[in-house]
């Protein structure tokens, strides 16, 4: 094969790969993932709980992805909102909230949820490392009562 035809032969693979769909990653330590017994609806129903019953959260939505295969969720620790506004009006759209998504992976609930951190990849501030810190607690808190 020559040169060009092994570099065509390459784009064809690129570009196969490309639009054959998402590629199948692990998560990274922007992720928290959990595993539970409970059934999605059971735990879905034990985040809304634990939101609305604390004053410095609050529960946003609740809706289905990919054809019902993922039930994602949205609650905010409202503590946060100043750490986060500190940075700058530009990130409001971190605000203090957990994106959870929870699924079913062999034979298990899973519970995925992005780690707090991902503000400060995505914007380099002193004002959102106090909201991470502060941040990884309560999330825990929230996770540790509705996993246990």
């Amino acid at each position: 094969m020559n040169p060009c035809e092994r570099s065509f032969l390459s784009a064809l693979i690129v570009c196969a790969l490309i639009l054959s769909g998402p590629a199948l990653a692990e998560p990274d330590d922007h992720f928290i993932v959990r595993e539970s017994e409970q059934p999605r609806e059971a735990l879905a129903s034990a985040i809304r709980q634990f939101a609305e019953s604390d004053e410095d959260w609050i529960f946003l939505a609740e809706f289905d992805l990919a054809g019902g295969a993922i039930t994602a969720l949205k609650v905010c620790y409202l503590p946060l909102g100043s750490d986060i506004l500190d940075a700058g009006l530009h990130v409001g759209a971190m605000m203090p909230c957990g994106h959870i998504g929870l699924y079913e992976e062999n034979d298990s609930t899973r519970l995925s949820m992005l780690h707090p951190k991902f503000m400060t990849t995505l914007q380099p501030h002193p004002s959102l490392e106090r909201a991470v810190e502060r941040a990884e607690p309560a999330f825990e808190t929230l996770l540790e009562a509705v996993l246990d």
